[in-house]
């Protein structure tokens, strides 16, 4: 049973172009999200396995989505208390949707920016799922995180290594194509790294990716031809194999003053 402690607020946070368009393409398939996440499922029951034991600790989510590891950090926690937070609203509204029936009775679900975090008091465990590299500077959102963790808290991500969609950016570059993916930065505190291929091929790839709004591409791209684009699912198919996407694991503790 949710308690209601914090009402959802129905006011989206002032969001850059880039993470407004991000936003916008997650929320527009919350709907449907899970039905095509069964790689997002699996990653966030990985993530779940550095959970820190604890208390009634107090929990913050950053990029909830509809629920994924919500429900890991309820299950865990059945006495602690949550803020789970999106800056979709339709996501917010979908986590909330899925954890209805959650045990754990002090849930509050806000819209929020994950690299402009809010809230009052420090917190025990805070946790990202396929979050993180969406922020423009993801080392700096870190640090900021870091802050809000109690002395003894803790950070866990997860989030997309800098060897993700290497095919696909190798086909772009030798067919003399711009790239739109979002630039990877090397993180502090992983612990855990893994390499999936969930698609067939370059369509499959780019497919899958629509399907659960994860192609808005960087600020000032611009999308390829039909024909280009056709050209790069030849090059990367040529080469044979999947696309790579490269997960990495972090764990990060509270920062000494």
């Amino acid at each position: 049973m949710l308690n209601g402690a914090r009402a959802m607020s129905l006011n989206s946070p002032i969001l850059s172009r880039h993470s407004a368009a991000v936003t916008a393409s997650f929320g527009a398939r919350a709907a449907t999200y899970e039905l095509y996440a069964e790689m997002q499922r699996a990653i966030a029951a990985r993530l779940a396995g550095l959970l820190p034991d604890a208390t009634r600790p107090r929990v913050l989510e950053l990029g909830c989505g509809t629920g994924l590891f919500s429900r890991h950090l309820v299950a865990r926690y059945s006495d602690g208390s949550f803020v789970l937070t999106d800056a979709a609203p339709a996501m917010v509204a979908k986590c909330r949707e899925n954890l209805a029936a959650a045990r754990a009775s002090k849930i509050s679900f806000e819209i929020m920016d994950a690299s402009r975090p809010g809230g009052e008091g420090r917190y025990d465990v805070i946790a990202l799922s396929m979050t993180l590299h969406w922020l423009a500077d993801q080392t700096a959102s870190l640090e900021r995180l870091r802050q809000l963790l109690a002395p003894s808290g803790v950070l866990i991500y997860a989030a997309l290594g800098r060897a993700s969609f290497a095919e696909w950016r190798a086909a772009l570059t030798d067919e003399g194509l711009p790239s739109g993916l979002p630039a990877i930065q090397p993180l502090p505190g992983i612990v855990a790294e893994e390499r999936l291929f969930p698609d067939a091929g370059a369509l499959g790839f780019l497919r899958s990716m629509k399907s659960v709004g994860g192609l808005t591409p960087r600020d000032g791209y611009r999308p390829l031809s039909p024909g280009a684009l056709r050209r790069a699912i030849r090059a990367a198919d040529a080469k044979g194999g999947g696309i790579t996407w490269h997960i990495v694991y972090g764990r990060l503790t509270a920062t000494v003053d």
